[in-house]
């Protein structure tokens, strides 16, 4: 007898929780073996919102891990990296081992050899990881985002939309990458920088700032927060 398949919950209700939602629709459909139970999120109360149907706040979280019989598989769906970064921490603190953090990589994504792939990273339809790369845990690789071979990504990233990250690039903790920007091979950008929509970098940038333009010049200097 055949296990039964995965319960998932959804972390976050707005419009990338829509776009993930029909992603898993999607891949149950092509034969994953995973259930959608819905999303979780405080700012919305339970109800069906269009095609997504929203459990409840945490209160709600806490009551499936602890009626659960094996562990709940999760995801977020924020595109704030630094909440991002907070629900995953609130997540991990009500549920522990009880929790596992599910990897999406829709069915029309292209992952080649010799890729590794973070825990709760999305990978949306489009997207292409090509060899040798390393993408970390709760990232976003976007819809036809592009990250080429010896590319490394920390955790909690954001590639936008059609952002390109060309070969042996370094891309740290917290970057949020602008839809449609561009990184020239061997750039390494900081902790929790943001790099504008259209930017091509061509420079190295450091941690906590903003860059955007072509070629991408700093704009601003900021804090974390999160």
């Amino acid at each position: 007898m055949t296990d039964s398949p995965a319960s998932l919950v959804v972390i976050g209700a707005g419009g990338h929780a829509a776009e993930v939602c029909s992603y898993v629709q999607t891949m149950v459909a092509a034969g994953e073996r995973v259930t959608l139970l819905g999303c979780v999120d405080d700012r919305r109360p339970a109800g069906h919102y269009g095609s997504l149907t929203v459990l409840g706040g945490f209160d709600v979280l806490e009551q499936f891990v602890s009626a659960a019989t094996r562990p709940l598989w999760c995801i977020t769906a924020i595109g704030d990296n630094a909440a991002r970064h907070r629900m995953v921490a609130r997540v991990d603190a009500i549920g522990g081992d009880r929790i596992v953090w599910w990897t999406l990589r829709h069915p029309a994504a292209f992952v080649g050899p010799d890729v590794e792939i973070g825990p709760g990273t999305c990978l949306a339809p489009g997207s292409i990881v090509t060899t040798r790369a390393r993408i970390g845990a709760h990232v976003i690789v976007n819809v036809r985002a592009s990250v080429s071979h010896d590319v490394e990504i920390g955790e909690y990233v954001n590639l936008n939309p059609g952002a390109i990250l060309a070969g042996n690039t370094r891309v740290a903790e917290g970057c949020f990458i602008g839809a449609g920007s561009t990184v020239i091979d061997r750039i390494s950008i900081g902790a929790w920088t943001v790099v504008g929509a259209g930017a091509a970098v061509v420079r190295d940038l450091p941690d906590h700032v903003t860059a955007v333009g072509v070629p991408a010049r700093v704009i601003k200097t900021h804090n974390r927060t999160s």
